[in-house]
């Protein structure tokens, strides 16, 4: 066999259970020691979603490789920008290694779970079901994140036991794919309908594989590299357009917020209606960032004093702190151009921040392009418009609550509607989410194919700065100069990142395992 992961995952297997979100374990543990009640359960399982708020994954690293190399964001020429602004990505790229090892952490830890609670005779039926639904959950987001950046890359459905347990070869993308789908159609079986902030329950498992149907659908559909095995898109959208409806119609606990601008109050991520699953740091949380997020940072621009923002969207009024704290990173950089690629009747556009207060609500600047070489101190930072998606102003100094919002319902939505195609319920939804936005009704009568773009124009609006928009780039076979024009698009990497060289160098998948050539339908 193979050599991989021997380091990283004997690592799962060696380490400790926290009994919270955020402890940090030490030592060693064995099924005598541990897994003896509920409790116990609950903690391992708690342990295996903590990677998915690290810094290395979802907590930053997700935005870097998904949305920082698309149009979303631009370079401006100053310093401390991540390489991804440039398509600066190899085999030795801290993105490309971290997030890779992140999300096999989170699966040691998974998997642990999985074969020691199906084995526990001290826990409820109930809570075994539970329990073993939302790590069967974990094993498939774990694995979606992995194939959709890599392409080809190991499954991992055991714990790491011995040495030889730890060498194992690079799947081809379509058994992924069916690991995946037989992994969420297990979850969905075992969860009930159960909203936690951090935590999975039926509707995220069922939300989930709507995207993995569509992804799969539009990847065939539009030739993307990697997907020729898939044997046809109409079924695939089919079954998109199932479980998305299973989300929209099948339960009342989730719903499309009609306040676009409650959606990101950082006071109402645990009771959104709208936030099906998302991380889970908040601000008073001890430890390492991970606990607590520093997300606001990352696109506030830095004035020296705390930015005040406009408490509604529609501009003026009442302002608010955009975080209880004076220093801002500045390293998500949001482009000017796909900003005014919004209507200005989008309620959406102006989660792009262009007017700055003072604390009296008197106008302190005004972003302008040529404020990049502007003399005035505040405005010299004011060079790029910034997302107000990821707010707190009640921070813990630099600690903030502010969430990244893996799966929400308007996503779902939008899914269904890019996947039943131009039928009286796909532009209802559609219809929904522009409605909310504060604009009109699709035109009726549009043909599959022109429906289908003007819901894609909607997710790439409604979702943008959100960890969506290489995925939504490579499913569509859009990965290239057409669509990625304000940077120095490179295309070696533009439809699979590189798995870490440490990894390459013990396993060197072959180029056919990357993008095989060969058919080979999804066992459903």
């Amino acid at each position: 066999m193979k050599k991989t992961f021997r380091y990283l995952l004997l690592l799962g297997a060696l380490t400790g259970f926290a009994s919270c979100l955020d402890e940090v374990p030490y030592g060693t543990y064995s099924n005598e020691t541990f897994y003896n009640t509920e409790a116990d359960a609950e903690s391992a399982l708690m342990y295996a979603y903590v990677p998915i708020n690290y810094i290395d994954y979802c907590g930053r690293f997700l935005f870097f490789l998904s949305d920082v190399p698309t149009n979303q964001y631009k370079s401006y020429g100053k310093a401390d920008e991540s390489p991804l602004f440039q398509w600066d990505i190899t085999p030795t790229s801290d993105e490309a290694i971290y997030f890779f090892k992140s999300a096999y952490v989170s699966l040691a830890r998974t998997n642990s779970v999985l074969e020691n609670v199906s084995r526990m005779t001290s826990i409820s039926a109930m809570a075994r079901n539970r329990i073993l639904g939302e790590a069967h959950f974990l094993r498939a987001f774990n694995h979606f994140m992995l194939v959709i950046n890599y392409g080809s890359v190991p499954i991992r459905s055991k714990t790491v036991s011995t040495v030889s347990d730890s060498y194992k070869d690079f799947a081809p993308i379509e058994k992924i794919y069916g690991f995946i789908i037989g992994e969420l159609e297990e979850a969905i079986g075992l969860l009930p309908v159960n909203k936690v902030q951090g935590r999975a329950d039926k509707v995220a498992a069922q939300a989930l594989l709507a995207r993995v149907y569509l992804y799969l659908a539009s990847s065939k559909a539009s030739g993307a590299p990697g997907y020729d095995w898939v044997a046809d898109a109409d079924d695939m959208y089919a079954l998109a357009a199932q479980y998305a409806s299973d989300v929209l119609e099948g339960q009342t606990v989730y719903r499309l917020d009609p306040d676009l601008g409650n959606v990101y109050d950082v006071d109402h991520q645990a009771d959104g209606v709208e936030h099906i699953f998302m991380t889970s740091m908040n601000r008073e949380a001890s430890g390492m960032e991970g606990t607590y997020s520093q997300l606001p940072q990352m696109f506030a621009i830095q004035t020296g004093n705390i930015v005040y923002i406009s408490s509604s969207l529609a501009g003026g009024g009442e302002v608010m702190k955009f975080m209880n704290y004076e220093s801002g990173f500045q390293v998500m950089r949001v482009d000017n151009e796909f900003r005014d690629t919004y209507d200005d009747a989008d309620l959406r556009k102006q989660l792009m921040v262009t007017t700055i207060y003072n604390e009296d609500g008197s106008v302190l600047a005004t972003y302008d392009p040529s404020n990049l070489t502007s003399s005035d101190n505040v405005k010299n930072k004011f060079f790029y418009p910034f997302c107000r998606k990821y707010t707190d102003p009640k921070s813990n100094s630099n600690r903030t609550s502010a969430n990244l919002y893996l799966i929400r319902f308007a996503e779902v939505a939008l899914t269904y509607a890019e996947a039943a195609g131009p039928t009286e319920e796909g532009y209802k939804w559609v219809n929904e989410v522009r409605k909310r936005a504060g604009l009109g009704a699709l035109p009726e009568g549009l043909s599959v194919a022109d429906f289908r773009e003007a819901v894609i124009q909607e997710r790439i609006k409604e979702l943008a700065f959100e960890g969506h928009g290489i995925y939504e780039l490579r499913r569509l076979n859009r990965a290239d100069e057409r669509h990625i024009t304000n940077k120095a698009f490179k295309p070696t990497y533009a439809y699979f990142y590189p798995a870490p060289q440490r990894e390459m160098d013990l396993n060197p998948p072959a180029i056919t395992d990357l993008i095989p050539t060969h058919h080979e339908t999804i066992v459903q």
